[in-house]
């Protein structure tokens, strides 16, 4: 994502969100795909959680963090104008993703 967004002079982020921001509240039909389109990524980021063992709502919650922190940081860093915050972003979900794996296993991460 990093690479795509610097490739593209800073100008491609992500289009879901985009359009979120745009149109989406503007058109049932538009907010609704784009909805889907959100529900759906959560949904894929908690299966892959789960499959490291745990708890479906715990899985959840991480997701919608996990997806949260991605859009955030691609708008900083298309903000900014710097890869800095893709960079933070990505070491923050790593610490995330492994106190979940720790909390399975009973280890501290």
């Amino acid at each position: 994502m990093a690479a795509n967004l610097e490739a593209s002079g800073f100008r491609e982020g992500c289009p879901f969100a985009t359009t979120a921001l745009e149109v989406a509240t503007d058109s049932e039909t538009i907010g609704k795909g784009i909805r889907e389109a959100f529900t759906a990524w959560e949904r894929e980021i908690a299966q892959a959680l789960m499959s490291f063992g745990g708890e479906r709502k715990r899985a959840g919650i991480i997701a919608t963090a996990i997806l949260s922190q991605i859009e955030g940081a691609l708008l900083l860093a298309r903000t900014y104008r710097i890869l800095e915050p893709m960079r933070r972003a990505e070491e923050a979900l790593r610490m995330l993703v492994q106190s979940h794996r720790g909390r399975r296993t009973g280890r501290s991460a």
